[in-house]
């Protein structure tokens, strides 16, 4: 995957960067790509023992699909929307969903760039909505998941 999408290799901040500096340079079909394929890299990373976390990967794929609706939204509705807005809602409700810590997402996202704490309503918005709406589709987060099933196998 790495070969085909550079975009993927390490923690992607790199990429992240890459993409907000030049955001017209990049189609939507390779933004969608990237939204799926971080969280598979990098499960399939940890999964055959690799080292990595949850952080990176959630804040990276997050903040392609914060940046993808933007540029979604710029493109094909004629708005004009901040593109670094919508990256750090993305990120901070992708790691609230994922870790079932909304807060810790909302101030790790607003302490990323400076004056963060201006979006924090916004921030604080996405957070609350992805943490229920994860929390309908699979009641167990990241860390509780793999608990919860040694628990049945007993």
């Amino acid at each position: 995957m790495i070969f085909c999408f550079p975009f993927l290799y390490g923690d992607s901040y790199h990429s992240l960067s890459e993409i907000l500096t030049h955001p017209q340079s990049y189609s939507f079909v390779f933004l969608i790509l990237l939204i799926f394929l971080k969280p598979l890299a990098s499960s399939l990373t940890l999964g055959a023992g690799g080292d990595g976390g949850v952080f990176a990967p959630s804040i990276v794929a997050g903040a392609f699909l914060g940046f993808t609706f933007a540029l979604f939204c710029n493109t094909f509705f004629g708005t004009s929307l901040i593109y670094l807005n919508f990256v750090l809602v993305g990120a901070a409700a992708t790691l609230s969903a994922s870790i079932d810590a909304p807060f810790t997402a909302l101030f790790l996202v607003c302490n990323l760039v400076p004056n963060g704490y201006a979006l924090f309503f916004p921030i604080l918005i996405g957070c609350i909505i992805s943490k229920n709406l994860a929390k309908r589709i699979l009641p167990y987060n990241v860390y509780t998941y793999h608990l919860k099933s040694q628990v049945k196998a007993s």
